[in-house]
């Protein structure tokens, strides 16, 4: 009887610890996928509790598609993106000082361009749908940023969620 519960106590652990190492491996996938493997290979990998599944070395942060939205919207950031991330989810003004790089080659999940926090479709003039790959830049004096387009149908670049903190430039890597 004493061998049956350690046989079954072992695999229960098991289960559980393999079932945990194959889901990091999974996000970790997911997260390579947001960039070139240039930058990817060598990124440190955290999910969206920014706990590190994986370090790296290359100064690059990369993270899973989101399990609570819709997309396939996994990401690749530098430093002032990562700053940026970690603002954004406290709800807190970001606080970088350097121009910020995000790749996002899996494309997004619908997204208000005026309001950060909008979790429901705003009319087509704001909620932008079907984004695939792009790219995302920080500018630290988001002032300007005032004379680029907000446009999201507009073709080419625009402004995110501008007259907020969080104000970025996108730009589309394919035909939207």
């Amino acid at each position: 009887e004493v061998i049956m519960y350690r046989t079954l106590f072992f695999f229960i652990f098991a289960g559980i610890f393999l079932t945990g190492n194959a889901l990091a491996d999974t996000q970790i996938q997911s997260a390579m996928s947001a960039a070139p493997a240039s930058i990817s290979a060598n990124a440190k990998v955290i999910d969206w509790n920014f706990k590190t599944l994986r370090e790296g070395n290359n100064g690059w942060t990369c993270l899973p598609d989101r399990p609570d939205t819709p997309g396939n919207d996994p990401w690749c950031v530098n430093e002032p993106w990562l700053n940026f991330l970690n603002a954004y989810v406290k709800k807190e003004k970001p606080t970088y000082t350097e121009i910020g790089f995000a790749y996002m080659l899996m494309g997004d999940s619908p997204v208000s361009n005026s309001d950060p926090y909008a979790t429901e479709p705003t009319g087509k003039e704001d909620w932008v749908t079907d984004l695939g790959a792009h790219l995302m830049m920080l500018i630290p004096n988001i002032d300007m940023l005032k004379n680029i387009s907000t446009d999201h149908l507009n073709g080419g670049q625009w402004v995110m969620w501008p007259d907020t903190p969080y104000a970025h430039i996108m730009m589309p890597v394919v035909n939207r």
